[in-house]
C-alpha cells in the first residue's frame, strides 16, 4: 500500500508542485504584456480538462440506469450552480477568510477530483500486477499534471501567493492522486466515479467562464485566445504521448 500512494505521489502531487513553481517562475521574469497571454492558456488547461471530465462522467452512465443520470446531472449542477450561486451571495471575495473559496482553489478542487480518477487507473493497474504499465502511466500522468500548474497560478491575476497558498494548493491538487491509488484497491462504486467526475466538470467550468470575464477584454482577446490555443495543445499533446506509449487515455 504505500509503493501504492508512493506512485500516486510521483504522478500527482510533486509534479503539480513543480508546476506551480514553473509558473510562478515565469510570472516574475516575463514581462506585464504576457500577462494576459498566460491566463489564456491557463484558460486552455481548464478548458480541456472539462470535456475530459464530462466524457469520463457520460461513458460511465447508462441509458437505462435512470439513477446514473440524476448523480450525473445533480453533482454538474450542485458544483456549477452552487458555485454561482455562492458568488452571487458575495461569500467569494478579497477578505483572507474567504480566501479558501478564491479562483485558484476552486481550481485546485476541481483538478483534484480528476487526479483523484487518475489515481483509481495507477492503482488498479499495480493491484492487478501490471508494474510496467503502472509506470507508464505514473510517467504520463506526471507529465500530464505538471501543466495543472500553470492553471491554478494563471487564476490568482495580480494578486499574490504567499508560500502558504501553495502548499495547501498543491496538496488540494495533487494529494487525491494518492487518494485514489488507496481506493483502486477498495472498490469503488461506479457512481461515485460518475460522482466526483462530474462535481469537477461543474467547478471547472465556473472557473473557465470567471476567467474568461476576468481577461477576454478588448485590448487582450488575441493574447489570450492564442494563450488558450496553447494550453489546450499542451494538454492534447501530453496525452497523445501518453497515449502512444502506454495505450492508456489520461
Amino acid at each position: 500500500m504505500v509503493n501504492v500512494i508512493g506512485l500516486g505521489a510521483i504522478a500527482g502531487l510533486i509534479p503539480v508542485y513543480l508546476g506551480i513553481l514553473a509558473a510562478l517562475f515565469l510570472g516574475k521574469v516575463l514581462p506585464r504584456t504576457w500577462e494576459g497571454g498566460l491566463i489564456g492558456v491557463a484558460n486552455g488547461v481548464l478548458v480541456y480538462l472539462f470535456f475530459d471530465l464530462m466524457h469520463e462522467a457520460t461513458e460511465q452512465t447508462g441509458a437505462r440506469d435512470v439513477v446514473s443520470w440524476v448523480v450525473f446531472l445533480g453533482s454538474l449542477g450542485m458544483s456549477f450552480v452552487g458555485l454561482v450561486a455562492l458568488e452571487s451571495s458575495q461569500v467569494f471575495g478579497g477578505r483572507s477568510g474567504s480566501r479558501i473559496l478564491s479562483l485558484p482553489y476552486m481550481i485546485a478542487v476541481g483538478m483534484g477530483l480528476h487526479n483523484l480518477g487518475e489515481g483509481l487507473a495507477i492503482g488498479a493497474s499495480y493491484a492487478s500486477g501490471e508494474y510496467t504499465l503502472s509506470a507508464l502511466l505514473v510517467a504520463g500522468f506526471g507529465l500530464h499534471n505538471g501543466t495543472e500548474g500553470f492553471g491554478i497560478v494563471g487564476a490568482s491575476g495580480k494578486t499574490p501567493m504567499s508560500w502558504r497558498d501553495v502548499l495547501l494548493l498543491g496538496l488540494i491538487a495533487g494529494l487525491p492522486t494518492c487518494v485514489g491509488t488507496f481506493l483502486s484497491g477498495q472498490g469503488v462504486s461506479p457512481y461515485f466515479s460518475i460522482c466526483f467526475y462530474a462535481l469537477a466538470a461543474g467547478s471547472l467550468l465556473y472557473v473557465v467562464l470567471s476567467l474568461t470575464v476576468m481577461s477576454y477584454t478588448a485590448t487582450r482577446r488575441v493574447q489570450v485566445a492564442a494563450g488558450m490555443f496553447a494550453g489546450i495543445s499542451l494538454m492534447y499533446v501530453t496525452a497523445m504521448v501518453l497515449t502512444l506509449v502506454s495505450g492508456v487515455r489520461s
